[in-house]
């Protein structure tokens, strides 16, 4: 049955708009380095540069994403990727558990959440 957690596939739609002027990466392959100023984990911050940095293939497979977060086990790549969505950074638009679709959305969107799990991180 596989890893239902982390799908096979992630279709990317990137919504981020206008590539910055301090823009890390080249051409369509580019991150925010904004990013690493918010208030997220370690884990979540290379997750989203990494994906932004997949942006300009239109997708991300499980093996990359598990690349981006060596070391760790499956759970944390969920976990991560549960985070920036709660942070309005990596927003679910369909799929399954084997070919999930997400929007990528500029790190000026950030949002802290209202649920009580994002509430412990609150300064």
């Amino acid at each position: 049955m596989g890893h239902p957690e982390i799908p096979e596939v992630i279709r990317l739609r990137d919504a981020r708009g206008e590539r910055p002027e301090d823009a890390a990466g080249a051409g369509d392959f580019w991150y925010d380095p904004a990013i690493w100023r918010l208030p997220l984990s370690p884990a979540a911050r290379v997750l989203y540069a990494g994906i932004c940095a997949h942006a300009g293939h239109g997708e991300i497979n499980r093996q990359d994403l598990r690349n981006l977060l060596k070391g760790q086990p499956d759970g944390a790549v969920t976990a991560a990727l549960a985070e920036l969505a709660e942070a309005n950074l990596l927003i679910p638009t369909g799929g399954d558990e084997r070919i999930a679709s997400r929007e990528i959305r500029p790190v000026s969107d950030f949002s802290r959440g209202s649920s009580a799990g994002r509430g412990r991180a609150a300064p």
